[in-house]
């Protein structure tokens, strides 16, 4: 009996799937009919036949709609075969991870004649401009925004096919009207035309002289596209090392050092899901006022912004892997001329102390003074072996001077992170390549200029607490603390994007804090 029964199901299966491949055949005949085309893509508009080319029950109403608006005239095929812009727009929209869109997220289907790419060029074009206009993640809820079709009145007048304009950089016209959209966009299609889609991670060695090191630098280069196999002089060599580290913001110096060892080791393939995760940042970033500071971690920059227009532009040090930068949105309220340094717990519990025991004299000699409860007291007069770092019962605050560690200029703005942009006595190091060094704040290079850059911006410049008739100059020759506090307030973003521009040129950066990670995983879903 049981046996009856399954073989019953098994007959009954057979006959459904026959009759689902006859009922196919019979949808999928008309494709061969000597009729217009009109009528084919007429006929093409039902639930059974998208489903078997493998659209499914949403593209039915957004593709029933827009060809019922051309009166089902096509919109990539003549009578019997793609058009040449529909050649070029298959082409494109196979690889999209060129457009700015993740590989997997979008797909072209499998067609097999000119109608069923017709219906695919439209539904595919579709999604990925709602994408380039909407973005692709949401970063608050940290998930993947859903795929949809953007409105059909927009679909008609897509592109201007020109054999002189490259089709993929057309899409460019659906994202941000941004400069550095624009310039990363150019620059992944010139990426990936020039160099293959290596997903090879390597294990370069940062030994700068060593051969086992410089060898693994050329298998490295090679399999990325920048070296040709064979090539092993050192010249050669060099040179593709210094193309490398250019293209990933590193001094061009050709020495395999720690930095260009990591960017060595991470594949050709995430660098370039990191290129479309900053096209997708701008697409999901806020609308800018008409002035503001925008620091850029990774890139180690900060810029103050008018109308569009760079005004000043300034190299930071930011907070090392242990001590990362946060990412915020703030104003900046007072600008600081001398200021106090009111060290952090953390840096006098960890830092100072362990000076102290070693030598009591520690904190004149930096200009330091010791405070409990408001009140200054002698470090010469405590048993600083007794005192425990978990413990430790003292504010240290740092006197204002040219030695002070926040330097001569502070940039003050709320927020809950207690962290800001200010000068430094130690300018070495804004020459380096890769700068997280701080702990935390963010140390500025020419902080001068780029205050008088503000306050010459500002409703009434040096107000309030201060004569009108002086200059920031002549404040700084006081040699004494003052607050400048800034009528308008100036918004502050801090971001953390590690594909930027570089004049017209895309760079990566290095993920210097790991922070992609998360972003991608999302990306790859």
């Amino acid at each position: 009996m049981k046996s009856l029964l399954t073989l019953c199901i098994l007959l009954l299966v057979i006959s459904a799937c026959s009759e689902a491949e006859k009922s196919k055949e019979e949808i999928q005949s008309f494709e061969l009919q000597n009729i217009p085309v009109d009528k084919k893509i007429k006929k093409a508009l039902s639930a059974d036949y998208l489903k078997s080319i493998g659209l499914d029950k949403s593209a039915l109403s957004y593709l029933t709609s827009y060809y019922k608006k051309r009166n089902y005239q096509p919109r990539w095929i003549d009578k019997s075969a793609l058009t040449v812009e529909g050649e070029k727009l298959k082409k494109a929209l196979q690889e999209t991870f060129v457009l700015g869109i993740p590989r997997d997220r979008i797909k072209y289907g499998t067609t097999k004649n000119f109608i069923q790419d017709e219906l695919w060029l439209t539904a595919t074009s579709s999604k990925i401009i709602n994408d380039l206009q909407n973005g692709i993640i949401d970063y608050e809820g940290k998930k993947k925004k859903k795929v949809d079709f953007v409105s059909a009145d927009q679909l008609d007048d897509l592109f201007n096919f020109n054999d002189s304009i490259d089709i993929r950089q057309q899409f460019m016209k659906f994202g941000p009207i941004d400069t550095n959209y624009m310039v990363i966009c150019r620059g992944l299609i010139e990426f990936t035309d020039t160099y293959p889609m290596d997903t090879s991670t390597f294990e370069v060695q940062s030994i700068r002289y060593d051969s086992m090191a410089i060898e693994k630098a050329q298998i490295a280069l090679v399999s990325k596209g920048y070296l040709k196999e064979g090539i092993k002089d050192s010249l050669g060599v060099t040179n593709a090392l210094k193309v490398f580290q250019e293209h990933n913001g590193l001094k061009p110096d050709g020495v395999i050092g720690k930095y260009t060892s990591q960017a060595l080791n991470e594949s050709t393939v995430r660098k370039v899901e990191r290129a479309i995760l900053a096209l997708d940042k701008i697409r999901s970033q806020r609308i800018y006022p008409e002035k503001y500071i925008r620091i850029n971690i990774p890139e180690y920059k900060l810029r103050l912004i008018v109308n569009h227009i760079v005004k000043s532009d300034h190299n930071i040090v930011v907070g090392k892997y242990a001590n990362q930068t946060p990412e915020l949105e703030s104003k900046l309220r007072k600008i600081v001329v001398y200021p106090y340094w009111n060290v952090p717990y953390s840096i006098s519990s960890k830092e100072i102390l362990p000076a102290l025991k070693r030598d009591p004299g520690y904190l004149a000699l930096h200009d330091y003074k010791l405070l409990k409860k408001g009140e200054e007291v002698d470090p010469l007069t405590v048993d600083w072996k007794k005192v425990r770092q978990n413990a430790f019962p003292y504010r240290v605050q740092q006197q204002p001077g040219p030695r002070n560690s926040l330097g001569i200029i502070k940039f003050d703005f709320y927020n809950e992170h207690s962290v800001y942009f200010h000068d430094t006595p130690s300018k070495g190091l804004f020459s380096a390549d890769v700068r997280a060094y701080s702990h935390g704040c963010m140390r500025t290079q020419h902080p001068v200029d780029l205050a008088k850059a503000i306050l010459d911006l500002d409703s009434i410049p040096y107000r309030r607490n201060v004569v009108i008739s002086d200059t920031l100059d002549s404040l700084l020759a006081r040699n004494t603390n003052i607050e400048v506090r800034l009528i308008e307030t100036v918004p502050i973003y801090i971001d953390y994007v590690t594909v930027a521009r570089v004049n017209q040129r895309m760079v990566t950066y290095l993920d210097i804090y790991g922070r992609d990670e998360e972003y991608l995983k999302i990306m790859r879903e």
